[in-house]
């Protein structure tokens, strides 16, 4: 395919913004006990706090999908990530739990667009042989942002303090928006041989949004892959983002600076996993299906050890749990590229943005449920107590455990071209 310098340089700047939007959404389990002094939150706000990203980014993306396939990526994900800007800025000065709320808000608001922009992206500049593997190089490249916000942000956080850290971040995403303007194309220019397999000059005809949310939402494989992407994406997400942070200093004792190194290793495992997740099923088992049940019951079993069965305490057996988690859970980016070839590739973003909003919802709800469960037990001498976070962790893994059971009846898909149009009908 022509032209692969200029993709890759679109590519990379559309990943850095992706490393930012993956900050945001598991930045507060570093900086959770400073914020709850702050704002003096309880367990149950601080879960509300931790959602309200995911909240309003889940809300976005069905019309964010019709959104991207009509206006295109590149506008979206120069103008949106403005109102994270000024989300972060609300929440560097936020004084009560409602004011953070709505920053948190806004920040969702402004990352809503940049994964399933990115997505789309791939669609015009990359084969669909290719696409589950780029997806998965994408998960890889944006989990940088995870690893920015466990150790380096816990050392940013201990020389500026939190408030000044966020100023800073969001004078960085509005300095990476201009360089989306100014450097990302949506597709190839007309005729010169690049773009997907289905659609190589870049031209697209639109389809009603009405009729592809009807397809979208009438077929039972959609639903099954939405669940996995609510369970897996949103427990996933829970515990690293919010809940694993408090568990590890609270209830094993470690300092703010092991546990960020923990959760780095679950930022790793997604480095490494999701590529190899790619790989596996553009390549090797040729099949979405597979790979998906094998990383969705792998990254079950892990999260069983994290319901105190076990009575382990030590370091290493966390660094390796939490590697774990990190690389069997990346195999689920393997779900968009199912669901894109189950429908037409002119439909791309609205059928990925479509399961998206399972996942980001699944991370909204989880976050907040694990906070109420929780919440439900008294405290043990300033701190909740073990089976608190056990019965959240355990509520976790039974809906793992429900959604692969669910999606093992999903209709399978390999790589293969775009449909043609002819394809289509209501």
């Amino acid at each position: 395919m022509a032209g692969g310098g200029k993709r890759w340089r679109i590519f990379t700047v559309l990943w850095s913004m992706f490393v930012l939007s993956m900050f945001y959404r598991v930045s507060n389990a570093v900086i959770a006990p400073e914020v709850v002094r702050d704002l003096g939150l309880s367990a149950e706000g601080l879960g509300l706090l931790g959602g309200a990203f995911f909240y309003s980014f889940a809300v976005l993306q069905v019309p964010m999908g019709a959104a991207i396939d009509r206006i295109g990526p590149r506008i979206m994900i120069t103008v949106l990530p403005l109102v994270t800007a000024l989300g972060t800025f609300l929440f560097a000065f936020s004084q009560s739990l409602a004011l953070a709320f709505i920053a948190r808000l806004l920040i969702g608001v402004g990352m809503s667009c940049v994964l399933m922009g990115t997505l789309k992206t791939l669609t015009a500049w990359f084969s669909a042989d290719e696409f589950a593997t780029m997806t998965g190089l994408t998960f890889s490249v944006g989990t940088l942002g995870t690893i920015l916000a466990t150790s380096p942000l816990a050392y940013l956080v201990s020389l500026l303090g939190w408030r000044i850290s966020f100023v800073l971040i969001g004078i960085v995403t509005i300095l990476i928006s201009i360089v989306v303007f100014k450097v990302v194309r949506d597709r190839p220019e007309e005729g010169n041989g690049e773009g997907s397999a289905g659609n190589p000059s870049g031209k697209e005809e639109k389809i009603p949004v009405l009729l592809s949310l009807r397809m979208i939402l009438g077929n039972l494989s959609f639903w099954q892959i939405a669940t996995t992407g609510f369970f897996r994406y949103g427990t996933f997400v829970a515990i690293q983002g919010l809940w694993a942070g408090p568990y590890l200093m609270e209830i094993l004792g470690y300092s703010p600076i092991k546990t960020g190194n923990i959760l780095f290793m679950m930022a790793l495992g997604g480095i490494i996993g999701g590529p190899l997740g790619g790989r596996l099923s553009d390549k090797v088992l040729r099949s979405r299906k597979k790979v998906m049940i094998l990383g969705m019951s792998a990254y079950a079993v892990g999260v069983l050890f994290l319901t105190g069965w076990t009575g382990i305490t030590h370091g290493a057996f966390y660094y390796g749990l939490f590697f774990s988690l990190g690389f069997f859970t990346s195999f689920g980016m393997v779900g968009f590229s199912h669901i894109k070839e189950l429908f037409d590739v002119r439909m791309a973003a609205t059928a990925m943005t479509a399961t998206n909003f399972f996942s980001m919802m699944g991370g909204a709800v989880s976050m907040h449920v694990m906070g109420k469960i929780v919440g439900i037990f008294p405290k043990v001498g300033g701190a909740y107590p073990p089976q608190a976070y056990h019965t959240a962790f355990l509520s976790c893994l039974l809906g793992i455990a429900a959604a692969t059971a669910f999606y093992a009846f999903s209709e399978d898909t390999k790589p293969r071209p775009a449909r043609e149009p002819s394809q289509i009908s209501p």
